[in-house]
């Protein structure tokens, strides 16, 4: 038995062979309302990173939604100004074509305004021909009753030649 007795002693103690036992497990340093606290600031740390990301989201949303409109709106003023711009440049084509007809017809505005004046100086000067004839011809029958209407007919009649002997002499001085 003797023998069974240090068969049973050398199985209970420890061999250098066999696993250590783990060590009794030692109380937590801290107390459950650290513990506690510690758990909310990481919950509140995670809502407050949620919701960050979601005021992100948001703001994107409402910012892509003010971006699309503006972008549609733009693309229609796009398409029209496109649009005016062609039909600007058809308009101009038209105007490079009918150009020489525009300048025709201002040449023809001038000329008949030109025409018009033309004729109204005639008029005038037909008007003050017919006069001094008029003039002349009460002067010569003047003239026989009376010295002064003859006085006055010879004076017209002297400034006239006088006028056109003038002229004929200006032409002279200045060919000279």
């Amino acid at each position: 038995m003797a023998k069974d007795a240090s068969k049973t002693a050398d199985a209970s103690s420890p061999s250098p062979t066999s696993e250590k036992p783990l060590p009794a497990p030692k109380r937590p340093g801290t107390s459950g309302t650290e513990n506690m606290l510690m758990m909310n600031r990481r919950q509140a740390s995670e809502q407050f990173v949620k919701a960050q990301r979601a005021e992100k989201a948001y703001r994107a949303r409402k910012q892509a939604a003010a971006a699309r409109a503006s972008y549609d709106e733009t693309k229609t003023h796009f398409r029209e100004a496109f649009a005016h711009l062609g039909h600007g440049a058809r308009g101009l084509v038209s105007v490079v074509r009918a150009a020489p007809y525009l300048v025709c017809e201002k040449k023809e505005a001038w000329r008949r305004k030109g025409d018009a004046k033309r004729r109204a100086r005639a008029l005038e000067q037909k008007k003050k021909l017919e006069e001094a004839l008029a003039r002349q011809s009460d002067g010569e029958a003047g003239a026989g009753t009376g010295e002064e209407g003859a006085e006055d007919g010879e004076g017209e009649g002297e400034g006239k030649k006088e006028g056109k002997s003038g002229k004929a002499d200006r032409k002279k001085k200045s060919a000279a």
